[in-house]
């Protein structure tokens, strides 16, 4: 399923024509259409406003692809690698006064979100609900977001592969490899990959924004 199938199921699963997502979201009734069809790439704004207006997550627009089955390598038994790739149910421990919450994320059951424009999320935490989000990116050569993105909360990334060019606010810089950034999610911004190859980060932000 492609964004603009899932943007329509959601739609008439809400009873709500075109016209009324359209006012609603402040997008106009033909692009609302291509977009559907999947003629054509919605940027993140006009995701935003799409999302805002049928009261779902934005997150919950993109694809979610399952990397398959675990393979059970040499040495391990079928029964031993069934229980191992099992997801590990939030473990209670103390420290002090407070308890936390432990949950290991196995790295074929990461949730992965594929953005218009290309760029491959793939969600290190669990889950969006709690304080902080960790991702992991990964940029195609010629990816980058069309808009400029801003929301609340802070963002800090290290690039792992490749090149990236940021442009935050009034600053326009290329990452390398090892290069970390940090700013305010409230700044403008936006991400391309600035090489011939593949760009890959390591990104937090928090709190949690798709």
């Amino acid at each position: 399923m492609q964004i603009g199938d899932k943007l329509k199921a959601i739609r008439l699963q809400d009873q709500l024509t075109l016209a009324g997502l359209s006012r609603d979201a402040g997008v106009s009734r033909s692009m609302l259409s291509r977009i559907e069809r999947n003629d054509s790439a919605p940027t993140v704004t006009t995701l935003q406003k799409i999302a805002s207006a049928l009261g779902v997550d934005l997150a919950d627009l993109f694809k979610d692809l399952d990397a398959g089955d675990p393979t059970v390598s040499p040495g391990r038994s079928a029964h031993h690698a069934a229980a191992e790739d099992q997801p590990l149910d939030p473990a209670t421990t103390k420290n002090g006064n407070e308890s936390t919450a432990v949950s290991v994320v196995r790295s074929h059951q990461r949730k992965r979100l594929i953005m218009p424009w290309g760029a491959h999320y793939e969600m290190l935490c669990p889950d969006m609900q709690h304080r902080i989000e960790f991702l992991s990116i990964t940029y195609p050569v010629g990816g980058g977001s069309e808009d400029f993105y801003s929301h609340d909360g802070e963002e800090c990334g290290v690039v792992v592969e490749g090149r990236f060019r940021g442009i935050v606010g009034g600053q326009d810089f290329i990452l390398e490899v090892g290069d970390s950034v940090y700013y305010a999610s409230s700044i403008p911004h936006r991400w391309e990959n600035a090489g011939d190859v593949e760009a890959k980060a390591i990104w937090a932000v928090t709190p949690p924004s798709f």
